[in-house]
């Protein structure tokens, strides 16, 4: 599954590319306050850091985490000039570097010691709010807001269970994001842009009651993606179907 997922996002970065390179007549962006917008995102993500606020930077989530591919949707309304707003539904993970040593023995697997076959899976789902400013083709913005992100912890495809209290390692937790990006419209299409933003999750999933064993720590993911955005009037359809009274 990974390999084809690889060769899925290899295709579309390349087209990407392809499509920002080609020339054409330089068009002004069609983006203005009252429009929506739709686009996808892929990229990279990384467990940077778990204890937020706590004694250690490291701990279960990041140890030894390793780099794995993000996917985000993202869905805009410009609200003004500098201001729009935007929600994200998402997906990423991460895995873990060969021998890296577990937190606790897993009832279900009790010969494992090590997190070769440990998955950490994150589903964010978040709402910004955003400061844009435009400079000719180009669109710069910086963005935060709240979240809710579903995180659970696999052992051999099967959710981890902690020892004492025989809880899933799985949950929905408040959280946070932010996030700064630019975009750049194409030269032919003016109502689709090219964006590259750097964006990162502040999850609050540390639960001491559920989890003493381990994995109980807040959690950061930071992700790089590049994608596609394609803005359009969402009233334009009602606008068209207006029917003019002829007058007598």
């Amino acid at each position: 599954m990974i390999p084809r997922i690889r060769w899925v996002s290899f295709a579309l970065l390349a087209s990407l590319a392809i499509a920002s390179a080609c020339p054409a007549a330089e068009g002004e962006p069609a983006y203005k306050p009252g429009q929506g917008g739709v686009g996808g995102q892929i990229g990279g993500s990384y467990f940077g850091v778990d204890r937020i606020f706590g004694a250690a930077w490291f701990a279960d989530y990041s140890k030894w985490a390793m780099p794995r591919f993000s996917f985000a949707g993202q869905f805009r309304y410009v609200q003004s000039r500098h201001w729009r707003w935007q929600v994200n539904p998402g997906f990423t993970w991460t895995a873990y570097k060969t021998a890296t040593p577990m937190p606790f023995v897993d009832p279900d697997s009790p010969g494992d010691r090590v997190k070769d076959n440990m998955l950490v899976l994150l589903l964010p789902a978040t709402a910004q709010i955003q400061y844009v400013v435009k400079r000719g083709q180009w669109l710069y913005h910086a963005g935060a807001g709240p979240g809710a992100y579903r995180v659970w912890v696999e052992n051999r495809r099967n959710v981890y269970r902690d020892p004492e209290t025989y809880r899933l390692h799985r949950g929905l937790y408040p959280g946070g994001t932010f996030q700064f990006g630019a975009e750049r419209f194409l030269k032919s299409i003016t109502t689709t842009s090219v964006e590259f933003t750097w964006v990162n999750h502040l999850v609050l999933a540390q639960r001491d009651e559920q989890f003493p064993s381990g994995y109980n720590s807040n959690l950061m993911a930071t992700e790089l993606r590049l994608g596609l955005n394609y803005y359009f009037d969402p009233l334009r359809q009602k606008k068209q179907g207006i029917e003019i009274p002829e007058t007598k």
